[in-house]
């Protein structure tokens, strides 16, 4: 059994309704080590866990209807957001499953040992919002259970600083200077990110990962490839790559690791 770290992606996204307590859960009961996760903010300014700008793709009202218009989580209170259902568009078996807050998500997470990796996200949030993130996630006193996934120097730096326990992850663009800033920033806790070229990554535009980018990211740091789907790929990531994590939605399981 190799040393890595299969990482959820939105918990079990795959079979589970994505950013619930409950994909959350799941995907620790499976083994997976990390689970990525993404937060939002309501009208009165309560980080949740949501990955879209708007509730629309995922969330219904109480009686199953979706709704017609753009809405906003901002445009929303939390006791709005409580009121709608999580886990309806995923299927009638996950009626009831609401959003969690993040200090919800932290308090669940914590008692089982997990890693929590929160994305990238955070960096649209404005100063009030931004505080608020960080006082929260401080308040769950994780230490090194918790990890925050930058894409610019200057949040990796406040957060390196901020956190100095936190595992810090890179997906930002990986030139020289960006590799031996962020390795000094937080030496020793670094994994940098580079997504495999498939299907699920066709939008991305950078540089995907091949052997050479990756020896010699890994001179900085881990390394962790992002999404993957199919065996070949994480033996590949593994083998190939030097891996030491990967993500995925929830099709390739922690047992899986046997049969590479």
């Amino acid at each position: 059994m190799y040393d890595f770290k299969f990482q959820a992606h939105r918990g079990d996204s795959v079979s589970y309704p994505e950013n619930t307590l409950v994909s959350y859960l799941a995907a620790v009961e499976q083994g997976y080590k990390i689970v990525e996760m993404d937060c939002k903010f309501t009208k009165d300014n309560v980080c949740i866990m949501l990955h879209d700008g708007t509730i629309n793709r995922t969330c219904r009202r109480d009686d199953g209807s979706a709704f017609d218009e753009k809405i906003a989580s901002t445009a929303l209170t939390l006791d709005e957001i409580k009121a709608l259902d999580a886990g309806l568009f995923k299927g009638e078996q996950f009626r009831g499953v609401r959003i969690p807050t993040l200090a919800e998500t932290l308090e669940t997470l914590k008692p089982t040992g997990v890693d929590v990796k929160l994305d990238n996200v955070f960096q649209g949030f404005n100063e009030e919002q931004f505080e608020i993130f960080c006082e929260t996630v401080k308040a769950a006193d994780m230490g090194s259970k918790v990890g925050f996934t930058c894409k610019t120097l200057p949040y990796f730096a406040w957060l390196a600083e901020k956190f100095p326990e936190a595992h810090m992850h890179y997906d930002g663009l990986m030139t020289r200077e960006a590799l031996e800033y962020t390795s000094k920033a937080a030496p020793g806790r670094v994994t940098y990110w580079i997504p495999y070229a498939n299907k699920s990554t066709a939008w991305f535009k950078g540089r995907f990962a091949d052997e050479a980018f990756c020896e010699e990211v890994r001179k900085y740091g881990n390394i962790g490839i992002w999404t993957i789907g199919e065996m070949d790929e994480l033996r590949t990531a593994v083998k190939v790559f030097g891996a030491v994590a990967a993500e995925t939605n929830g099709q390739l399981k922690p047992y899986m690791l046997a049969d590479i």
